[in-house]
């Protein structure tokens, strides 16, 4: 404000002087003045313009469809290598006597960077209030017991996601059957009643991958106890999430399809699976990734 005041100063300065130097000097100033407003007015709408550019862009790679499949659908292609729909599909099962049945994410490497890059840039965020909405079966009847560490409570179950977040870009909001109760040990790691808590699991995720790598590409897992961990601490979802993530990235090709397959394990007629088993399929080599089926224990 004070530049376009002196410059308006300078202007009737000449003309009252009767200088046309002066006045031709504050014209002069003023245009460039304007020039430079319209330049960065002009640069804020172009940079606005980018930005959306890109979010679209992200969207358009990110190709996120969300759909049903039936219970007989999921059963057809868990644990089979094909593929059962499109690529950026989150299929989910319909949810059988009112539990949930399973899911699969069908992936390229190219399709997670851009999902993931549409959390990091904050296009998409996650929502407690949108993941306390979802229908979660089971939940209500545990979600009273914690256990305290350190003064602080700690729930013993979690809303779970059967699919992560950073595969589907949803909270379970938008889809039924997408998640499930599951302990804060299957789902994190942490066993809150023996004051065991996850707070890094980054060497756990290291050792399942050298574990990968070592075995021609490939992991069994027959035994889901974490080695030198107290008795009964078992890998968690989390922590194979991760290694599905690792293991997508790590391809060269963006075209790279995979299959991301969980399904829900019951034994009693309850609303909580007894376990969960996770596969990862790599379509374009044809070949099991991983296998791996958790305990839903606390």
């Amino acid at each position: 404000m004070k530049k376009y005041l002196g410059i308006l100063l300078l202007y009737n300065l000449g003309k009252w002087c009767h200088q046309p130097l002066i006045t031709a000097v504050a014209i002069a100033w003023l245009g460039y003045a304007l020039y430079q407003f319209v330049r960065r007015h002009g640069q804020d709408e172009a940079d606005d313009a980018d930005e959306i550019t890109q979010s679209q862009a992200l969207f358009e790679e990110a190709q996120v469809e969300y759909r049903y499949i039936t219970t007989a659908q999921f059963e057809q292609t868990m644990n089979h290598l094909d593929n059962p729909g499109q690529l950026g599909d989150v299929l989910v099962a319909e949810m059988a006597q009112g539990r949930p049945v399973g899911a699969v994410a069908l992936l390229t490497t190219g399709i997670l960077k851009a999902r993931q890059a549409m959390i990091q840039t904050g296009i998409i965020e996650r929502s407690d209030e949108k993941r306390k909405s979802a229908n979660t079966p089971g939940y209500d009847l545990v979600s009273h017991q914690y256990a305290e560490v350190a003064g602080k409570q700690f729930n013993l179950y979690h809303r779970t996601h059967l699919l992560p977040f950073r595969f589907t870009l949803s909270e379970g909001d938008n889809i039924d059957g997408l998640l499930f109760t599951g302990t804060a040990h299957l789902n994190h790691g942490d066993r809150p009643q023996i004051n065991y808590l996850m707070l890094h699991n980054q060497a756990r995720v290291n050792q399942l991958y050298a574990a990968y790598q070592n075995n021609h590409y490939r992991l069994v897992l027959s035994d889901v106890h974490v080695p030198g961990e107290v008795a009964g601490t078992n890998y968690s979802l989390d922590d194979f999430e991760q290694l599905a993530t690792r293991i997508i990235l790590s391809k060269k090709q963006s075209e790279t399809e995979f299959k991301y397959e969980v399904s829900c394990d019951y034994d009693t007629e309850g609303p909580l699976p007894q376990s969960i088993t996770v596969n990862l399929w790599d379509l374009t080599h044809q070949t099991l990734a991983f296998t791996v089926t958790l305990p839903n224990d606390i």
